[in-house]
């Protein structure tokens, strides 16, 4: 079963890869066939009562050169997120 994991954090292009605990988490979140969607806090809203974001799909990758790639954005109810 794929969960759809959602995260809200720093700009993922500007974080100490070493250091960054998100990074950690992603990346076994990510072994585990979850599917990520990124976030960053001035993305989320409200809408005629529904909370919604605009996501961005990400993969991310053990590499201190190049840690993440970002797919495909859309605006999207966090309900639909696991």
């Amino acid at each position: 079963m794929t969960l759809n994991l959602g995260v809200v954090m720093d700009p993922i292009e500007s974080i100490t890869v070493k250091k960054d605990t998100t990074l950690a988490m992603l990346l076994a979140a990510q072994r585990k066939g979850w599917t990520i969607h990124y976030m960053q806090q001035k993305d989320l809203y409200s809408a005629q009562g529904t909370s919604r974001s605009n996501m961005t799909s990400l993969e991310v990758r053990d590499d201190p050169q190049s840690w993440f790639t970002l797919g495909e954005s859309g605006d999207k109810p966090l309900s639909e997120l696991d």
